[in-house]
């Protein structure tokens, strides 16, 4: 099957869930959420515009309390592996989540933001927008798109020619705050 006919069967799936359940007004109390991410951004690799695509993917959980019906605030924490370089991040996070009501229309807007606990230091910012749809009673599908801000601070060294040796050096000058932007995709269910 093409990939087109693929995702136009996807489309059309999501399309029915979406007109088919109604939505279920959230009640005060603990809430959980487990849910698959993904991040792609594109990384210079030495020399500016020879990048490369990097690809994150892993599971996060998060718990908290659903204040009103339309108020979710929580903490959690995320494993997140890129098989381009190897690395592992584990960002913990907090977790600010509403959920609005339209007749059947139930989209949701949530913010995460931590710290990374692996590779270096960094700090995140992850907005995400999306839909939620009800499987039953306590049980719900989450499907958002948003994007992730990693920010890190780095070393800063200068190249400096050594005229009276004629040999390039290196010097520390300081450090510096460097922003990453990734597009970030997740499907979870909230229990």
């Amino acid at each position: 099957m093409s990939h087109m006919k693929r995702y136009l069967i996807y489309f059309f799936v999501i399309a029915f869930l979406a007109t088919s359940v109604n939505a279920k007004e959230l009640k005060s109390g603990y809430r959980g959420f487990f849910e698959w991410d993904n991040h792609l951004t594109r990384y210079d690799e030495w020399i500016p515009g020879n990048g490369a695509t990097y690809y994150y993917t892993g599971i996060s959980t998060s718990h908290g309390y659903q204040i009103t019906p339309y108020i979710f605030a929580g903490a959690g924490l995320a494993i997140d592996y890129c098989g381009r370089d190897e690395s592992l991040q584990m960002p913990l996070f907090l977790k600010l989540r509403t959920e609005q009501r339209f007749g059947r229309f139930t989209p949701f807007a949530d913010l995460r933001g931590g710290y990374t606990l692996s590779d270096g230091d960094r700090w995140n910012l992850s907005p995400t927008i999306g839909y939620r749809f009800d499987w039953g009673r306590k049980v719900a599908l989450n499907i958002g798109v948003g994007a992730t801000v990693d920010f890190r601070e780095v070393e800063i060294y200068d190249v400096c020619l050594d005229e009276s040796t004629g040999y390039w050096t290196l010097s520390h000058a300081g450090q510096d705050i460097r922003s990453k932007l990734l597009f970030t995709f997740r499907v979870g269910i909230d229990f």
